[in-house]
């Protein structure tokens, strides 16, 4: 036999779990919250400038060649019924 739980219950369980301790004898790992300072540098004579624009030339070149690849499959899957037809023709005439 099913019980059936309210949802005004269910919130209620919930919130009496987070006030349970839990005597495990653990320290809190958890650390104060602080501030993360950020402070943005664009300076781009940075150490490894090259590697960055070696990376991003690749990445471009990657780009075109599925790009051109692309273009072809759409090329060969236009003109794939006609290349049928004509192969038909060809061993059935």
């Amino acid at each position: 036999m099913t019980t059936h739980v309210t949802l005004e219950d269910a919130l209620s369980n919930v919130d009496l779990l987070e006030e349970l301790p839990l005597p495990d004898q653990q320290p809190c790992i958890e650390p104060p919250p602080s501030s993360i300072m950020y402070q943005a540098n664009f300076d781009t004579n940075f150490e490894d400038r090259n590697a960055f624009v070696t990376g991003i030339a690749r990445y471009i070149e990657q780009a075109t060649v599925h790009s051109s690849m692309v273009k072809s499959i759409c090329w060969f899957v236009s003109f794939f019924p006609l290349c049928l037809l004509v192969l038909f023709l060809k061993f059935h005439l």
